[in-house]
């Protein structure tokens, strides 16, 4: 009968893992043929969740597909499984050309959107800071019938309304 491995063998099992990990990371990244097919394939629902993840992990950490992927990001950045690790991989592409990007992939969907993508919506463009979009999001939010997109709205403008609302006169 064999011992069971101590606390520090786990421990460096777990350290090694990761360093395995972010070697294979970095020669997909540096040998694959076609990194954003690749990407976006993992990204879908029917890839299932270890290549959503994994994806998502690896968009996080080198970022130079994200562009591309960007539809594919938004996307998951309204479900509720997703919705952190997709903001995470958006926000790292610079503010300046981010915003420009993702305007019209989120103005788009408002027509159709329930108060929960709404929601999912405003909670990314508060996230990167994207205040005048977030300030059309609230005003197409307000233009709606439904009382709980209404909600959304006076809930991320009490939080963040100073931030896009014009400052009154003094």
């Amino acid at each position: 009968m064999s011992t069971p491995p101590s606390d520090d063998e786990l421990w460096q099992a777990c350290v090694e893992a990761k360093r395995e990990m972010h070697r294979r990371q970095a020669d997909f990244y540096q040998k694959a043929h076609d990194r954003p097919g690749i990407l976006k394939a993992a990204l879908t629902a029917g890839a299932g969740p270890w290549q959503q993840g994994t994806a998502l992990d690896f968009l996080a950490a080198l970022p130079d597909d994200v562009p591309a992927l960007l539809g594919n990001l938004v996307g998951l950045s309204l479900s509720h499984g997703w919705a952190l690790a997709a903001r995470q991989a958006i926000d790292r592409i610079p503010h300046d050309e981010l915003v420009p990007l993702l305007e019209p992939l989120i103005l788009e969907q408002l027509d159709s959107a329930d108060d929960d993508e709404y929601r999912r919506f405003a909670e990314l463009l508060a996230r990167i800071e994207a205040w005048e979009l977030l300030g059309q999001l609230v005003g197409r939010a307000l233009d709606t019938d439904d009382p709980d997109t209404h909600e959304v709205a006076e809930d991320f403008t009490q939080s963040y309304g100073p931030m896009w609302l014009p400052k009154p006169n003094p």
